[in-house]
Protein backbone atom coordinates (compact mmCIF):
# COMPACT_ATOMS: atom_id res chain seq x y z
CA UNK A 1 0.00 0.00 0.00
CA UNK A 2 3.18 2.35 1.07
CA UNK A 3 4.16 1.63 -2.77
CA UNK A 4 0.71 2.51 -4.10
CA UNK A 5 0.33 5.96 -2.16
CA UNK A 6 4.08 6.84 -2.84
CA UNK A 7 3.36 6.31 -6.85
CA UNK A 8 0.16 8.40 -7.10
CA UNK A 9 1.78 10.88 -4.91
CA UNK A 10 5.03 10.75 -7.70
CA UNK A 11 2.97 10.95 -10.88
CA UNK A 12 0.67 14.12 -8.93
CA UNK A 13 5.03 15.68 -8.41
CA UNK A 14 5.76 14.78 -12.02
CA UNK A 15 2.18 16.66 -13.60
CA UNK A 16 2.73 19.38 -11.85
CA UNK A 17 6.22 20.49 -12.88
CA UNK A 18 5.00 21.01 -16.43
CA UNK A 19 0.86 21.63 -15.75
CA UNK A 20 -0.71 25.02 -15.53
CA UNK A 21 -3.01 24.36 -13.12
CA UNK A 22 -3.34 22.58 -9.61
CA UNK A 23 -6.97 21.97 -7.94
CA UNK A 24 -8.43 20.87 -4.47
CA UNK A 25 -11.63 19.64 -4.09
CA UNK A 26 -13.89 18.11 -1.51
CA UNK A 27 -17.36 17.91 -0.99
CA UNK A 28 -20.30 14.94 -0.14
CA UNK A 29 -21.10 11.35 -1.75
CA UNK A 30 -24.37 9.64 -1.69
CA UNK A 31 -23.49 5.77 -2.58
CA UNK A 32 -25.99 2.90 -2.95
CA UNK A 33 -24.51 -0.83 -3.28
CA UNK A 34 -24.49 -3.95 -5.77
CA UNK A 35 -23.80 -6.84 -3.67
CA UNK A 36 -23.51 -10.24 -4.03
CA UNK A 37 -22.05 -13.01 -1.81
CA UNK A 38 -19.82 -16.08 -2.84
CA UNK A 39 -23.05 -18.10 -3.18
CA UNK A 40 -25.12 -15.95 -5.75
CA UNK A 41 -27.35 -14.29 -3.02
CA UNK A 42 -27.39 -10.45 -3.41
CA UNK A 43 -29.07 -7.68 -1.25
CA UNK A 44 -31.31 -4.88 -2.16
CA UNK A 45 -31.04 -3.28 0.92
CA UNK A 46 -27.95 -1.96 1.14
CA UNK A 47 -27.35 1.77 2.41
CA UNK A 48 -24.93 4.13 4.31
CA UNK A 49 -24.83 7.52 5.36
CA UNK A 50 -23.30 10.34 3.27
CA UNK A 51 -20.10 10.39 2.74
CA UNK A 52 -16.73 13.22 3.15
CA UNK A 53 -14.32 12.58 0.11
CA UNK A 54 -11.33 14.97 -0.96
CA UNK A 55 -9.75 15.22 -4.30
CA UNK A 56 -5.93 16.87 -5.07
CA UNK A 57 -4.77 17.27 -8.65
CA UNK A 58 -3.15 18.77 -11.52
CA UNK A 59 -4.72 19.65 -14.74
CA UNK A 60 -3.28 20.94 -17.85
CA UNK A 61 -4.86 22.34 -21.70
CA UNK A 62 -4.16 20.26 -24.52
CA UNK A 63 -2.06 22.12 -27.33
CA UNK A 64 -3.51 24.83 -25.89
CA UNK A 65 -7.08 23.98 -26.26
CA UNK A 66 -10.45 23.71 -24.42
CA UNK A 67 -9.57 20.22 -23.69
CA UNK A 68 -7.97 19.51 -20.35
CA UNK A 69 -5.68 16.57 -19.43
CA UNK A 70 -5.79 15.66 -15.33
CA UNK A 71 -4.69 13.18 -12.65
CA UNK A 72 -6.01 13.33 -9.48
CA UNK A 73 -5.50 11.88 -6.35
CA UNK A 74 -8.33 10.85 -3.90
CA UNK A 75 -9.56 9.78 -0.36
CA UNK A 76 -12.88 8.46 -0.06
CA UNK A 77 -14.90 6.35 3.11
CA UNK A 78 -17.88 4.46 3.02
CA UNK A 79 -19.96 3.04 5.61
CA UNK A 80 -22.04 0.04 4.25
CA UNK A 81 -24.89 -1.58 5.91
CA UNK A 82 -27.18 -4.15 4.89
CA UNK A 83 -28.90 -7.00 6.27
CA UNK A 84 -30.59 -10.54 4.59
CA UNK A 85 -34.05 -11.03 5.98
CA UNK A 86 -34.26 -14.91 4.56
CA UNK A 87 -31.10 -15.73 5.93
CA UNK A 88 -30.75 -13.62 9.42
CA UNK A 89 -27.85 -11.94 8.69
CA UNK A 90 -26.48 -8.30 9.24
CA UNK A 91 -23.87 -6.80 7.13
CA UNK A 92 -21.61 -4.00 7.91
CA UNK A 93 -18.40 -2.59 5.77
CA UNK A 94 -16.44 0.11 6.94
CA UNK A 95 -14.05 1.31 4.41
CA UNK A 96 -11.47 3.60 3.04
CA UNK A 97 -9.92 4.05 -0.23
CA UNK A 98 -6.96 6.23 -1.88
CA UNK A 99 -7.95 6.66 -5.71
CA UNK A 100 -5.92 7.89 -8.89
CA UNK A 101 -8.47 9.29 -11.19
CA UNK A 102 -7.06 10.03 -14.68
CA UNK A 103 -9.18 12.67 -16.31
CA UNK A 104 -10.21 14.60 -19.45
CA UNK A 105 -12.66 17.53 -19.96
CA UNK A 106 -13.75 20.21 -21.96
CA UNK A 107 -14.19 23.57 -21.44
CA UNK A 108 -17.25 26.16 -22.68
CA UNK A 109 -17.38 29.94 -22.71
CA UNK A 110 -14.19 30.13 -21.06
CA UNK A 111 -14.27 34.31 -20.39
CA UNK A 112 -11.61 36.26 -22.39
CA UNK A 113 -8.85 38.10 -21.17
CA UNK A 114 -8.29 42.08 -21.83
CA UNK A 115 -5.37 42.15 -20.74
CA UNK A 116 -2.88 39.96 -18.49
CA UNK A 117 -4.77 40.61 -14.69
CA UNK A 118 -8.32 41.18 -16.31
CA UNK A 119 -10.01 38.08 -16.82
CA UNK A 120 -13.70 36.81 -14.80
CA UNK A 121 -16.93 35.39 -14.83
CA UNK A 122 -18.25 31.65 -15.44
CA UNK A 123 -17.43 28.71 -17.84
CA UNK A 124 -18.57 25.17 -17.65
CA UNK A 125 -17.56 21.87 -18.43
CA UNK A 126 -17.97 18.55 -19.12
CA UNK A 127 -15.78 15.64 -18.08
CA UNK A 128 -14.97 11.52 -18.13
CA UNK A 129 -12.66 9.79 -15.79
CA UNK A 130 -11.41 6.46 -15.53
CA UNK A 131 -10.16 5.58 -11.93
CA UNK A 132 -8.38 3.17 -9.84
CA UNK A 133 -9.23 3.08 -6.43
CA UNK A 134 -7.18 0.95 -3.69
CA UNK A 135 -8.15 -0.68 -0.02
CA UNK A 136 -6.21 1.32 2.84
CA UNK A 137 -8.21 0.05 5.61
CA UNK A 138 -11.37 -1.56 6.00
CA UNK A 139 -13.03 -3.83 7.85
CA UNK A 140 -16.51 -6.36 7.45
CA UNK A 141 -18.89 -7.09 10.41
CA UNK A 142 -21.63 -10.23 10.11
CA UNK A 143 -23.68 -10.74 12.64
CA UNK A 144 -21.24 -10.65 15.75
CA UNK A 145 -17.99 -11.15 13.85
CA UNK A 146 -15.53 -8.43 12.59
CA UNK A 147 -13.11 -9.33 9.72
CA UNK A 148 -10.20 -7.28 8.77
CA UNK A 149 -10.59 -6.74 5.12
CA UNK A 150 -6.73 -5.99 4.09
CA UNK A 151 -5.76 -9.87 3.75
CA UNK A 152 -9.16 -11.10 1.83
CA UNK A 153 -8.81 -11.70 -1.68
CA UNK A 154 -12.04 -10.12 -3.08
CA UNK A 155 -10.44 -7.02 -1.62
CA UNK A 156 -6.51 -7.01 -2.34
CA UNK A 157 -7.28 -5.80 -5.80
CA UNK A 158 -8.70 -2.09 -7.08
CA UNK A 159 -11.95 -1.29 -7.51
CA UNK A 160 -12.76 0.64 -11.12
CA UNK A 161 -14.48 3.15 -12.36
CA UNK A 162 -16.10 5.11 -15.22
CA UNK A 163 -16.93 8.71 -14.00
CA UNK A 164 -18.94 11.46 -15.86
CA UNK A 165 -19.10 15.20 -14.56
CA UNK A 166 -20.59 18.52 -15.31
CA UNK A 167 -18.85 21.81 -13.52
CA UNK A 168 -18.85 25.64 -13.19
CA UNK A 169 -15.94 27.57 -13.18
CA UNK A 170 -15.79 31.22 -11.51
CA UNK A 171 -12.84 32.64 -12.70
CA UNK A 172 -12.03 35.18 -9.23
CA UNK A 173 -8.63 36.31 -11.67
CA UNK A 174 -7.04 34.73 -14.33
CA UNK A 175 -4.86 33.05 -11.37
CA UNK A 176 -7.84 31.62 -9.37
CA UNK A 177 -10.60 29.45 -9.86
CA UNK A 178 -13.45 28.18 -7.49
CA UNK A 179 -15.54 25.59 -9.16
CA UNK A 180 -18.57 23.41 -8.45
CA UNK A 181 -19.11 20.10 -9.82
CA UNK A 182 -21.11 17.26 -9.86
CA UNK A 183 -20.44 13.46 -10.74
CA UNK A 184 -21.77 10.24 -11.75
CA UNK A 185 -19.65 7.20 -11.08
CA UNK A 186 -19.90 3.51 -11.33
CA UNK A 187 -17.92 0.35 -10.56
CA UNK A 188 -16.51 -2.31 -12.75
CA UNK A 189 -15.05 -5.68 -11.94
CA UNK A 190 -11.58 -6.62 -14.45
CA UNK A 191 -11.13 -10.62 -14.39
CA UNK A 192 -13.15 -13.70 -12.87
CA UNK A 193 -15.37 -13.44 -10.01
CA UNK A 194 -17.13 -16.08 -10.11
CA UNK A 195 -17.94 -18.08 -6.84
CA UNK A 196 -16.86 -15.03 -5.41
CA UNK A 197 -18.17 -11.84 -3.01
CA UNK A 198 -18.70 -9.00 -5.34
CA UNK A 199 -19.09 -5.45 -4.16
CA UNK A 200 -19.79 -2.28 -6.79
CA UNK A 201 -20.72 0.71 -5.90
CA UNK A 202 -22.46 4.03 -7.73
CA UNK A 203 -21.83 7.09 -6.18
CA UNK A 204 -23.46 10.46 -6.67
CA UNK A 205 -20.87 13.16 -6.06
CA UNK A 206 -21.52 17.12 -5.23
CA UNK A 207 -17.81 19.21 -4.73
CA UNK A 208 -16.92 22.19 -4.25
CA UNK A 209 -13.36 22.68 -5.46
CA UNK A 210 -10.51 25.82 -5.59
CA UNK A 211 -7.84 25.95 -8.25
CA UNK A 212 -4.15 27.79 -8.72
CA UNK A 213 -3.04 28.43 -12.55
CA UNK A 214 0.38 28.38 -11.80
CA UNK A 215 1.60 29.73 -15.20
CA UNK A 216 -0.14 33.33 -13.74
CA UNK A 217 0.95 32.63 -10.51
CA UNK A 218 4.50 32.32 -11.59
Amino acid sequence: MKKIFGSILFILYIFTASSQIIFLETGKAITSFDYKNSAGYTLDNLSGPIQNNLGVGVRMPINNSALHISFEGTYNTYDIKGSDPTLGNYYEWNVEYIGADLGLDYEFFKPGRVNHNVQDGFSFYIKGIIAADFLVNGVQILNNQVFDLSDKEEFDKPIYFMKGSIGLNYYISPTYIVFLQYMYSRSFLIGNYDNKEQLRFINHTINLGFSVNLQDFR
